[in-house]
């Protein structure tokens, strides 16, 4: 049994012993942290903005993000971008998530 530790859903179990069953439990975490990471950015992109990028934004920029955030938040997450969670997962009991790897895919759909 593998535990993950999100700071926005919480302790998250894999149990499954068949290798895609588990990667499949480890898919739906990752989903769940990353939707709830996108729904508290949706909620103030101004700031983010701001924040990382020392940017403003009009209007129309602001509705073309939140369509691109919202698009990504409605598609699985590919395991590839997070494969050092991943491993982490592969060799510890407990993992716990920081929003690194989930903010550098939320960037590089901003940024491309």
């Amino acid at each position: 049994m593998k535990i993950i530790e999100s700071p926005l859903v919480g302790q998250r179990f894999i149990t499954a012993r068949d290798r895609n069953v588990r990667l499949f439990q480890v898919k739906q975490v990752l989903n769940q942290h990353r939707d709830l990471l996108i729904t508290r950015l949706l909620k103030d992109i101004p700031y983010y903005l701001a924040f990382k990028y020392h940017a403003r934004a009009n209007e129309t920029e602001l509705e073309v993000i939140k369509t691109k955030l919202m698009d990504l938040q409605k598609r699985d997450v590919d395991l590839t971008n997070y494969a050092s969670i991943v491993e982490q997962i592969k060799k510890r009991t407990t993992v716990k998530l920081n929003n690194q790897a989930f903010f550098n895919e939320i960037d590089q759909l901003l940024l491309g």
